[in-house]
């Protein structure tokens, strides 16, 4: 009968094609490795990888395996699934990456609520550069990503989970802050403060600007910041105007530390994806969040993170 646990490590190996990089992401050795492809081929009484020294490479019959394995390892899930829903508990860890912004301000309500109906899954929550929760996630360090970047993959599964209102937020002793509204235009009078140029926000905002033939060159940036909290206290600082999260602005909005002010025309809004991978078998945890948040009988929750 053939192991699971063998067809996952097949996956992974065919994906890398390198033994040690496949114990790297399943966190095993890779003398463990090399034992449970030899152990498959035998099961299967043929080889799938040529061997030339230390390099590996799918052959024909390593090639035809893989779609199969990744439909059986889906229908495995299924089962998975199935057994937990019958039996009500869950359990494991559940391992997230996520951007900065989702992480602080976004994916708490979520995961305070979803614990308080499956209180034996401890979550781990790691926060780093948007790019970063994607890569993971393909490594399979990761179990979910919660990120604004979706790039498209034939394993990489997405699903619209939440909106990240964007705001320009400006001194309370700045010119604008006397203004309801601006004109796009106006942008480019008075030194900015960004967030660096591959950050989903000025992706976003740069997305927007265009629609009025602009992009943020043209804005006078006088300082750029990877951290929108470190923006935030810029701006309460004096610095200049800048156009964050609106969540990471929440607390200095409601202190009058910072003014928000509206930008005719701009719909400054952030996309934000979960994501997992279709190619490994999921972990119970995982396939209950994913389930949890996007029953329907959990709507009610999403103003707490949209």
């Amino acid at each position: 009968m053939l192991d699971l646990y063998e067809l996952q490590v097949f996956l992974v190996a065919a994906e890398t094609e390198n033994f040690s990089e496949t114990g790297r992401i399943l966190r095993i050795s890779q003398p463990a490795v090399s034992g449970h492809i030899q152990s498959l081929e035998q099961r299967l009484k043929t080889q799938l990888f040529d061997r030339t020294g230390r390099n590996i490479k799918l052959n024909e019959v390593g090639e035809a395996l893989v779609p199969v394995t990744r439909n059986l390892l889906k229908e495995a899930q299924q089962v998975e699934e199935f057994i937990a829903l019958r039996r009500g508990t869950v359990t494991g860890q559940l391992r997230i990456g996520c951007s900065t912004a989702a992480g602080k301000y976004i994916l708490p309500g979520i995961m305070a609520r979803f614990m308080e109906h499956h209180p034996n899954v401890r979550i781990v929550c790691e926060v780093g550069p948007r790019g970063q929760a994607l890569e993971r996630l393909c490594t399979r360090e990761i179990d979910l990503a919660l990120s604004s970047l979706r790039v498209p993959r034939r394993e990489v599964e997405y699903r619209h989970f939440a909106d990240d209102q964007l705001a320009l937020i400006v001194p309370p002793n700045h010119p604008w802050a006397k203004e309801c509204q601006i004109q796009v235009d106006d942008l480019t009078n008075y030194p900015m403060v960004l967030r660096e140029v591959s950050s989903g926000t000025t992706i976003t905002l740069n997305r927007e600007l265009a629609r009025f033939d602009m992009s943020v060159e043209v804005l006078q940036v006088r300082l750029t910041l990877f951290n929108s909290e470190g923006i935030v206290q810029a701006v309460t600082e004096g610095v200049g105007p800048a156009i964050v999260s609106r969540a990471s602005a929440e607390a200095a909005l409601m202190q009058h530390k910072v003014i928000e002010v509206k930008i005719e025309g701009l719909n400054l809004v952030q996309r934000l994806y979960i994501a997992r991978h279709t190619g490994f078998h999921a972990t119970e945890a995982q396939t209950a969040f994913w389930n949890f948040t996007f029953a329907p009988e959990n709507e009610h929750l999403r103003p707490l993170f949209i």
